[in-house]
């Protein structure tokens, strides 16, 4: 017999199976860490060859990763131009944040329910890691931590159904939490709403439960919709969250003295064409103009229609726009009120309250106490809602739209 061991085609084909998966694998959670960190935002393209060379791997690898991510929804293919981190809509991010909900909801009414000391446990350790996360105001940690607390508790629930389809639904909140960028109170916040729901589950507190968990999840939902939205966030905020609200106050209280309105000049159309365009990209809008366009609409607006349009100007930087002109109040013979068309600020100054003070600084600069102001918010800009509503408007009315099918003749 030989006296050396052999193995078989079959075996060393196993192994070679074996270590290839490993390696996707190990590829998989490097590029998903490379998007949770930041590093790669929503709407980058992942550059495969650059990802190999930093790697050391091969492109075959990466390619059966970014096939994964794709799967999982944290990339998506264009046809002849690449892989980019999935961008989502308010309407998707409203969509999954409705789900959220329902299956937290009864995650959280099973737990109470079934949850043994070692489900309990569980949680606990998850907690414990989110604090230690926002502690640090360690975003990418933080991200995994909640994760794995709102997957701890579908788990206590023991419905396997909840658990596989929040599993399936994680990689879309990573997703939304990468767009949060939050700062560190509302980290903080995060964790003591987790410390707050975990209470109630070990309490048996069927109602108090389920209300901390929805409350929980739409707080959540309505920090990212207004950032997706085109107006911004506004100060207010949930009342749970004080060191949060001190935090947007403080930031806000800074901006306000900042914050100038000045009327556009002929020469600001370009760029308030640009703004526009992202408006209506931002909120949902199915306006179909080009930039150039809506620089020619902006002269119309002014020369032949009666607009308004004021630039927002943060120190020498412009940071939005808006429209707005007086027109005949049917509720009020010989009144008028004030059509505020459109409100913008642009995507990298959305937070800490700056639509709302732009906002207020609009209303000193242009309108009188008394006066009242109409707008429009289309059903696909959910976070323009929010934020209005918390900037003080209430809803009036509802504008509905029926197009007639063009079979139809007279």
């Amino acid at each position: 017999m030989d006296d050396f061991a052999t193995t078989s085609p079959v075996a060393d084909a196993t192994v070679g199976a074996t270590r290839r998966r490993l390696l996707v694998d190990t590829v998989t959670r490097e590029i998903s860490q490379i998007i949770l960190e930041g590093e790669l935002k929503p709407g980058d393209k992942l550059n495969e060859v650059e990802i190999a060379r930093r790697l050391g791997v091969s492109r075959g690898p990466v390619r059966e990763a970014v096939r994964q991510l794709q799967e999982a929804g944290l990339l998506e293919s264009e046809p002849f131009r690449g892989s980019f981190v999935r961008t989502l809509s308010q309407k998707q991010v409203a969509d999954i944040y409705a789900l959220r909900s329902l299956l937290e909801s009864t995650a959280v009414a099973e737990a109470i329910r079934l949850a043994t000391s070692a489900d309990l446990d569980a949680i606990e350790r998850a907690l414990h890691e989110t604090e230690t996360a926002a502690l640090a105001n360690a975003k990418g940690r933080m991200i995994e931590a909640d994760v794995a607390f709102h997957t701890a508790i579908c788990r206590a629930g023991h419905n396997e159904r909840i658990t596989d389809t929040f599993t399936k639904l994680a990689a879309e909140l990573r997703l939304v939490h990468l767009l949060m960028n939050p700062e560190p109170a509302r980290l903080r916040a995060a964790a003591r709403s987790h410390a707050a729901i975990l209470e109630d589950i070990r309490l048996r507190g069927l109602d108090r439960a389920v209300s901390a968990v929805r409350r929980h999840i739409n707080d959540e939902r309505d920090q990212v919709l207004q950032y997706l939205g085109p107006h911004g966030d506004s100060v207010s905020l949930p009342a749970a969250e004080p060191d949060a609200m001190a935090d947007v106050i403080q930031t806000a209280d800074s901006l306000a003295g900042r914050v100038t309105v000045c009327a556009h000049r002929r020469e600001d159309f370009p760029l308030l064409a640009r703004m526009n365009r992202e408006l209506a990209d931002d909120e949902g809008h199915r306006n179909p103009m080009t930039v150039a366009q809506l620089e020619d609409r902006f002269r119309r607006f002014v020369d032949e229609e009666g607009w308004s349009v004021d630039l927002f100007m943060l120190d020498d930087e412009v940071i939005g726009y808006a429209t707005h002109r007086y027109v005949p109040d049917p509720a009020e013979p010989g009144g008028q009120h004030v059509h505020l068309r459109q409100f913008y600020i642009v995507r990298h100054r959305r937070r800490g309250g700056t639509g709302h003070v732009v906002f207020d600084a609009l209303v000193r600069a242009r309108f009188r106490p008394g006066e009242r102001i109409y707008l429009e918010v289309i059903e696909n800009n959910p976070g323009g809602k929010v934020f209005w509503q918390r900037t003080g408007f209430t809803p009036y009315g509802t504008i509905m739209e029926h197009v007639i099918d063009s079979r139809i003749r007279n």
